[in-house]
């Protein structure tokens, strides 16, 4: 982020473990004391390591809360070489880390040089983090750090309030574990990246959201453009014939057909699936007797995830059932018909219902792409961190490869729902002499299933595209 940029380029020159014992008024020896005194206190075993029982243990006797300890990911930072326990020197070799870590930080937002972090330039860093809060939460921030309650923080005060935090010394994951620490009632946005709270305008994601969707969308419309000419075909079709059909008919912007509204629907699509999940993760929580949105679970976030992106569906479907029948029209001397003519069309000859051809397997896809998306997600993100990584947290290529596999694998799963729903929007199209409505929604259904099931085997529902 920008913010980010800004704090951390202002520290040009190295620090060295000299410029944090300076700032704290440290010997090297009164340092080492100190060190070894704090791993004692984790160490009430005396067994000359520490586990994740007494990481644990220790954590809750500093009052830290029982969900937001860290312990493991303390533990996976510690432990430099992986066999479940910290030695004084791993341990003493990320004291060493973090201070360093935290003392660039804190002359980054300490723009006055004085030693000190005063409440305004706190608020300063914040908001050029993107972190908007109000007078009382900053006092409430200075409050929890100022042991002294002298006004302003000292790197020593800094330090110690975030020496336990495992991880990256940025201002948003520092104003997040405050948060977390404070038990801050500001819940958890699952739309909007983690370590990020209410106070970041969610208007910034979405605008960000839209754009990036837009361009990624753009990106890949020839290649869903050829998909949804393959999806439709009901004999055994290759990739090549039909790029060449999509080519003569309509050249290069043949292959960006539709995408206009494949486009223009991210941004609603976007904002009512944001706001729809927030809804229901207040019911979820409420409902539970909890106070936090956080503590909702997996089930519940998968839940709600699901409904939110099932309503969000729906409310745009009609563009989507649009965009397909444009995708799919057989051109007439070469020029496809323009949005308004087709939804005309499609409202005067076959009625409002016909928006809304395909929603069901749609909607029934929603939930085990979200399912299988998540569950692998989360596996392949934690075996990074286990197998891969050193750091506590996986970068942002690393979880960009867990999203892809995560993504390919509940698309691939939901695929022959998603070859269901282009046949029902397409079926029923074409030149008003030969439209072929079908009259109730059973018979609709079994001729669709039926001749999907007995035309094609299952495999190729899987391979084309």
């Amino acid at each position: 982020m920008e913010g980010r940029g800004s704090i951390e380029k202002k520290n040009v020159e190295p620090v060295t473990m000299d410029h944090v014992l300076l700032a704290l008024h440290e010997t090297k020896e009164k340092r080492e004391i100190r060190i070894r005194s704090l791993f004692n206190f984790f160490d009430g075993a005396n067994a000359g390591y520490l586990d994740y029982s007494l990481i644990e243990a220790g954590l809750g006797a500093l009052q830290i809360p029982a969900e937001y300890k860290y312990a493991r990911d303390l533990l996976n930072v510690c432990d430099a070489n992986k066999d479940g326990r910290v030695d004084y020197q791993e341990f003493r070799r990320y004291m060493d880390d973090k201070e360093l870590e935290l003392y660039k930080i804190f002359q980054a937002i300490d723009v006055e040089h004085n030693g000190s972090i005063s409440p305004e330039e706190l608020w300063d860093a914040l908001v050029r983090a993107g972190i908007e809060i109000d007078d009382e939460e900053l006092a409430r921030f200075v409050e929890r750090v100022d042991k002294d309650n002298n006004g302003v923080i000292t790197f020593e005060e800094w330090r110690d309030f975030l020496l336990l935090d495992p991880h990256e010394a940025t201002i948003e994951n520092i104003y997040h574990y405050l948060e977390r620490v404070c038990l801050v009632d500001i819940g958890e946005q699952t739309v909007i990246p983690e370590g990020i709270s209410k106070h970041i305008h969610a208007s910034r994601y979405l605008i960000a959201g839209g754009v990036a969707g837009a361009t990624s969308r753009t990106a890949t419309a020839p290649l869903d453009r050829v998909k949804v000419a393959l999806q439709v075909q009901t004999s055994r079709a290759s990739l090549m014939p039909a790029v060449k059909d999509i080519w003569k008919e309509g050249g290069l912007l043949g292959f960006f057909r539709g995408n206009g509204l494949n486009v223009l629907k991210v941004a609603p699509e976007s904002a009512i699936r944001f706001y729809t999940f927030e809804l229901l993760k207040k019911f979820i929580m409420n409902s539970k007797g909890e106070k936090d949105k956080a503590e909702i679970g997996p089930m519940g976030r998968l839940f709600a995830g699901g409904l939110a992106g099932a309503v969000a569906q729906t409310a745009i479907y009609p563009m989507d059932l649009v965009k397909t029948r444009l995708q799919t029209h057989v051109c007439v001397g070469g020029k496809a018909p323009t949005v308004q003519a087709l939804s005309k069309d499609i409202w005067v000859q076959e009625g409002p219902r016909a928006f809304y051809r395909g929603l069901v397997p749609s909607l029934f896809g929603i939930v085990p792409y979200a399912g299988i998306d998540l569950a692998v997600y989360e596996t392949l993100k934690d075996m990074s961190k286990k197998y891969i990584l050193t750091d506590s947290e996986p970068g942002p290529l690393v979880q960009l490869g867990c999203g892809t596999v995560s993504g390919a694998l509940g698309a691939s799963c939901v695929y022959p729902l998603q070859v269901i729903r282009t046949r029902e929007c397409q079926m029923f199209f074409g030149e008003p002499s030969r439209m072929r409505v079908l009259e109730g929604s059973t018979k609709e259904y079994s001729l669709i299933y039926s001749k999907l099931f007995h035309q094609q085997a299952l495999l190729i529902w899987f391979m084309r595209a």
